[in-house]
């Protein structure tokens, strides 16, 4: 569970902290930068995925993404982005290229310029640090709970995340790596008529549902036959009082059907409403 979120110099959003509970629900005005948070939280996710600039590109690139108010000259120009879990506290500062020897079309790569990780609730004592990334170096902990520089090169606008394997060595890393890649967001649902939910998909057992909902029966069927069942009926009940859900398999393709109080036939996904 996410304790505590920090984001400072990303898009509209100079300096915030954020104190979290198990559900969290942010609301207000059109503008004032709610899906900026949902976006800052993403693009930690994505450096855990080994993808932070093809997310930070997808939004515009660097320019787009930092603050777009006013900083003072000697104001140092980084993007901050920290996350506190109930195990470990992670930040990603990111800035601009500094000026290069040779002439290069990437000036406006995103550059990691610091990554560190601490045990959580530690206050970021030295003590408790377990690995501190400045540039291209790397010290962090091994799996002896030894100070070690780690030899191999990075690149420069990526997290440690997507280029330091090596659980075995490193097992603070790949947990916090693994806490981060297992975020999960449901943000573009598509209830279009041609969307992947409507349709009947191949099913194969998934404990976790898609960003994009396709394996919506699968997972669905997943938990009722491995998980609470019983739960799941009742939320569903609490939903939609009055209707059955079920997963039908034609030929080894799942879809999801709804039977309700005094329909004949149930309702196939492509009758069901958006919501």
């Amino acid at each position: 569970m996410i304790k505590n979120l920090h984001i400072q110099n990303y898009r509209s959003i100079r300096d915030m902290s954020l104190e979290l509970e198990q559900l969290n629900i942010v609301f207000g005005p059109n503008g004032t930068g709610k899906s900026n948070i949902y976006k800052a939280i993403y693009l930690m996710h994505s450096a855990a995925q080994g993808q932070f600039s093809q997310a930070l590109a997808n939004e515009g690139g660097i320019l787009k993404v930092f603050w777009a108010g006013k900083t003072r000259s000697d104001q140092l120009r980084r993007m901050n982005l920290a996350v506190e879990t109930e195990t470990y506290e992670y930040e990603l500062q990111v800035g601009f290229v500094e000026k290069l020897p040779y002439p290069s079309q990437f000036q406006l790569d995103p550059v990691i310029k610091e990554e560190s990780i601490w045990l959580g609730g530690q206050h970021r004592r030295p003590s408790s640090q377990l690995m501190k990334r400045k540039n291209q170096a790397v010290f962090l902990n091994n799996v002896h709970h030894e100070k070690v520089t780690h030899s191999g090169t990075l690149y420069e606008n990526e997290s440690v995340f997507g280029q330091l394997g090596e659980p075995h060595l490193y097992p603070e890393v790949s947990q916090m790596r693994e806490s981060l890649r297992n975020w999960r967001f449901y943000h573009e649902f598509s209830v279009s008529s041609g969307s992947a939910i409507r349709a009947p998909q191949v099913g194969f057992r998934s404990p976790v549902l898609a960003s994009d909902g396709a394996n919506l029966t699968a997972a669905f069927q997943t938990i009722v036959e491995i998980g609470d069942e019983l739960l799941l009926m009742r939320i569903l009940d609490q939903a939609f009082p009055g209707c059955v859900f079920y997963s039908d398999n034609t030929g080894g393709r799942f879809r999801m059907m709804m039977q309700r109080e005094g329909l004949s036939s149930p309702l196939e996904p492509a009758e069901f409403s958006d919501g």
